[in-house]
């Protein structure tokens, strides 16, 4: 159903729009009836995006298939750029942005020693640098509109969860990415909300970290349950969509949902010995990592 709204002709970029909670954003701010600009890497992935984001009633709706990474992204003399990202360029310097949302990352389940140089450079790449990069890219645009930037966080970036890998960790830095960036920024007009969510409903929950977690001997629970094993009433990805751009266009700070995790960080926060042991109480212990017999 359409809806008229606060990004009613306005122009979003959601990166990371071709699946997940990046594509549901797509739909929430096409049926708000906006322009909008998604970026991804797989070609096929973004020419379904597109379709979907014209069904529920975006005004407009165009793709750029760029290589965020260290890898993939340009050099700093421009050498090596892809097509696409020479293209989003030129259209940069031409069209202001009014909502940048970056929902580009992934999530990690397994105990830190088990961790390689590779595996945690990995996660800082998909829930850093990427993040990192399309912000550079559009910067400019931004402060000519007087923007506002969204990156999606997690929970696990204000409170860190026993065996949840590089996760929190590269989303605890995404969390001080924001903040500062909302400081430096202020100045030239742009507004940034940092997103922490806590676990988010979607197909594969409860099955898609089962492999990970048999490789790295952890419980059946923590592969089935989100957090690391604790307990959490998922979210449902429309409504949570419907918050963030409720949040964007009043230029919230930061949104954390369930609001009552809020709490917890900020116990977190200013007695870390209580929030160690609220988290010890309802996450299971680390000494228990072997699938019980029945799940094996």
């Amino acid at each position: 159903m359409e809806k008229v709204g606060p990004w009613t002709g306005r122009r979003i970029v959601v990166c990371g729009g071709t699946s997940g909670l990046g594509l549901q954003i797509v739909i929430a701010a096409a049926q708000q009836k906006a322009n909008l600009l998604i970026v991804g890497r797989d070609t096929a992935r973004l020419e379904t995006a597109k379709a979907i984001a014209m069904d529920h009633g975006a005004i407009s709706a165009i793709s750029y298939s760029i290589d965020l990474s260290l890898k993939g992204i340009s050099t700093s003399d421009g050498k090596g750029e892809g097509e696409d990202l020479v293209r989003l360029r030129e259209w940069l310097s031409t069209h202001n942005v009014d909502l940048l949302v970056n929902a580009v990352g992934r999530s990690d389940r397994g105990p830190l020693e088990q961790l390689s140089d590779a595996d945690l450079a990995s996660m800082f790449n998909d829930n850093l640098i990427c993040t990192w990069n399309m912000i550079r890219t559009m910067l400019e645009s931004l402060k000519r509109a007087h923007g506002t930037i969204v990156n999606i966080g997690s929970l696990a970036g204000l409170v860190s969860a026993p065996g949840m890998g590089g996760y929190s960790i590269s989303k605890s830095a995404l969390t001080a990415l924001s903040r500062q960036l909302r400081l430096e920024l202020a100045c030239d007009g742009v507004h940034v909300l940092l997103v922490c969510p806590g676990p988010i409903a979607r197909e594969d929950s409860g099955t898609r970290y089962q492999k990970l977690a048999a490789e790295r001997g952890l419980t059946s629970r923590s592969a089935t349950e989100a957090g690391g094993g604790v307990k959490l009433k998922r979210i449902d990805p429309t409504m949570l969509c419907q918050k963030i751009l409720d949040a964007a266009h009043r230029r919230k700070k930061e949104l954390v949902t369930p609001s009552k995790a809020a709490w917890l960080a900020a116990i977190a926060n200013g007695c870390p010995s209580l929030a160690d042991w609220i988290l010890r109480k309802y996450i299971p212990s680390k000494t228990s990592r072997k699938f019980e017999s029945s799940e094996t």
